[in-house]
């Protein structure tokens, strides 16, 4: 694993690359996007790194702004501002040695998601995405999630972008979702599958939570995204 910290238009980034123990530089990279309230140290995130380097795959994970090690207030964070902190991420894996920048992907989970599947659909260098448990609606129903008391803009800024129009120009996506998700509901990931251009592939985890927390609901989804980006990185 490779640390490191780089600067974007509104925080300072820290993040972790992690490479494959064996096999031969340059790899393939998946991009990991937590979500909203979440960091690179999350669980899923360093077994997916895990999972991904023994299968001769690198990843990096990194931190949103306001979230884990990196800079800025959680509470001022958009859309937009993910999406450049995500740009900042993806165009800097591009430079490294160890990674073959014509096989660039990303995976994210709600938020997360929803900033990969638009970056995805405005820059033709990534190859495939998954998004796990996405919403394409975001909207105000109290004044405070998990405790942060975002600003309206995280909501005025999520309208802007439509989320499904952006899904009709991304093709090579792995759509994961839990059929119990109490956060998102599982026919949002469904109407963001049918948006996505072929080939594509939607898999419902029947009894999933929002975040997958039962283990053999999140080794499923994450066997099925090793094997995806194994295929089409």
């Amino acid at each position: 694993m490779r640390p490191f910290t780089i600067d974007s238009a509104y925080n300072k980034i820290s993040a972790i690359m992690t490479f494959p123990e064996s096999g031969k530089a340059p790899w393939p990279c998946v991009v990991l996007s937590h979500g909203l309230i979440s960091s690179k140290m999350s669980s899923k995130y360093i077994a997916l790194s895990e999972r991904f380097a023994a299968a001769g795959t690198a990843s990096c994970r990194f931190d949103y702004h306001g979230c884990g090690e990196s800079g800025g207030d959680i509470r001022e964070t958009t859309l937009t501002i993910r999406l450049e902190n995500l740009d900042r991420i993806v165009s800097y894996a591009r430079t490294l040695p160890e990674i073959d920048p014509e096989r660039l992907g990303i995976l994210g989970a709600s938020f997360g998601a929803a900033t990969c599947i638009v970056k995805a659909s405005m820059d033709s260098r990534l190859k495939c995405v998954s998004p796990w448990a996405t919403p394409y609606i975001l909207e105000k129903t109290s004044d405070r999630i998990d405790d942060v008391a975002f600003h309206d803009a995280l909501y005025t800024d999520f309208a802007r972008y439509d989320i499904l129009s952006a899904a009709e120009k991304v093709s090579h996506a792995l759509v994961i979702h839990g059929d119990a998700d109490e956060v998102v509901p599982c026919g949002e990931g469904k109407a963001i599958y049918e948006h996505f251009r072929e080939p594509k592939r939607l898999e419902i985890i029947h009894g999933g939570d929002h975040i997958l927390s039962v283990p053999d609901h999140r080794e499923r989804a994450i066997s099925l995204a090793v094997e995806w980006f194994g295929k089409y990185l």
